[in-house]
């Protein structure tokens, strides 16, 4: 039964060989969807195409919270030493975006600058406007943890009504952008806790304790 699949030589095929997981995807994605998205105008409705920096950049992790319930601390914490822009006191500090990423030397790159280079993952963001991209930054100096991973500290999320009004960057809007941040309900209304972002799953953790 089914013998005719073996017999078929038009469905043999030598198996390709990848070095990395995140190359065999860009080599499906191009091969099989990008035609796909492109026959039915995908990117004119819905969004724009995956580039190689979608592929190619290391996993983010989006930390998301209220203020001062200690997200830049974790991050520095995590890296064990400083990072170029960052703020840490008992009020309300971090007012930017900051991606703390890899690199050769310490320096912060602006939003306006980030948004046009084809190496980093941060095009799509040029949609949300210079009111976006003057509060968004890139943190970069040589980690070794950065090495495997990149970290995005945000503005803490403010209570009830001043998170709709007093947010220039539409806040809610970007941050479910770039991460579905907005579906935490648990940390938006518990000042004392906060969580991080791993894919599409909020790990939670209380600084209270």
């Amino acid at each position: 039964m089914f013998s005719w699949l073996g017999t078929d030589d038009r469905r043999r095929k030598d198996p390709e060989v990848f070095q990395t997981v995140s190359e065999g995807l860009k080599k499906l994605y191009k091969t099989k969807l990008l035609p796909l998205e492109e026959h039915y105008k995908f990117h004119e409705f819905h969004s724009p195409a995956l580039e190689d920096a979608d592929f190619d950049n290391k996993p983010m992790v989006l930390l998301v919270g209220q203020y001062s319930t200690g997200k830049t601390t974790f991050i520095r914490y995590l890296l064990e030493q400083d990072f170029p822009g960052m703020r840490i006191g008992p009020e309300p500090t971090t007012d930017s975006f900051i991606a703390v990423m890899q690199g050769d030397v310490e320096g912060i790159v602006p939003g306006n600058a980030l948004v046009v280079d084809p190496k980093k993952p941060f095009r799509k963001l040029n949609a949300f406007g210079n009111a976006f991209l003057n509060r968004f930054v890139c943190a970069q100096l040589p980690n070794p943890v950065l090495e495997s991973i990149s970290v995005i500290d945000t503005p803490g999320i403010l209570s009830g009504e001043k998170q709709r009004i007093s947010r220039a960057s539409q806040w809610a809007l970007v941050s479910h952008s770039c991460s579905y941040s907005s579906k935490c309900q648990q940390c938006q209304n518990m000042p004392t806790h906060s969580c991080v972002l791993l894919g599409k799953s909020l790990v939670h953790f209380n600084l209270s304790q």
